[in-house]
């Protein structure tokens, strides 16, 4: 995702692997709903942030791939990619364009959510390593936790809240039709 989280993870760095992967799991499934709620058809409306779901969805996968790139390079002593990718809209865009309707979306995103966690299970003592590259000074611990966690509960978040905003402004133009349509009756 595009925003900096500022957080200390340091209390999910001590979750174990099983239940970090299930609140992971929780926080994808959470997403999902709201975006089948959201649907094709109004997933590239911006919220007051001017980021549409479909946009914070990609930039989720795209962040959880770079994870995933960084864990394999872990594994195979290689430099891990060095770059924050999931911060430039062309690659957010590139995601975005390779899985355009609601559903691919959502089923690259489970997949890379369980390519996270297969990796993770693969390094799991190795998890208090540095990862380098993307997050020069985070262990491959804290990565995990950013990335499975914390930037998935703040996507969720703000799918919840456009979809309460979209809620009332629908119920605002109810009331408003009601009270037109009573007024029209009055007369």
């Amino acid at each position: 995702m595009t925003s900096d989280l500022d957080l200390n993870l340091t209390a999910f760095d001590e979750l174990p692997l099983d239940t970090l992967e299930e609140a992971a799991g929780e926080l994808h499934r959470r997403i999902a709903v709201a975006m089948h709620e959201v649907g094709d058809l109004r997933a590239d409306e911006a919220d007051l942030e001017r980021r549409s779901p479909r946009r914070r969805v990609a930039a989720l996968a795209v962040l959880t791939e770079l994870a995933c790139s960084t864990f394999a390079a872990t594994a195979a002593g290689v430099a891990p990619p060095s770059g924050r990718l999931d911060r430039h809209p062309a690659a957010v865009a590139a995601v975005m364009y390779g899985a355009p309707t609601v559903s691919g979306l959502l089923h690259r995103l489970e997949q890379d959510r369980r390519m996270l966690a297969s990796h993770a299970r693969g390094l799991e003592h190795r998890l208090g390593e540095r990862a380098g590259g993307a997050w020069p000074e985070a262990s491959l611990r804290s990565v995990l936790s950013e990335v499975a966690l914390a930037v998935p509960a703040e996507c969720a978040q703000a799918l919840d809240a456009l979809l309460h905003s979209w809620d009332e402004e629908a119920r605002e133009a109810a009331e408003r039709a009601i009270a037109r349509d009573q007024g029209a009756a009055d007369l």
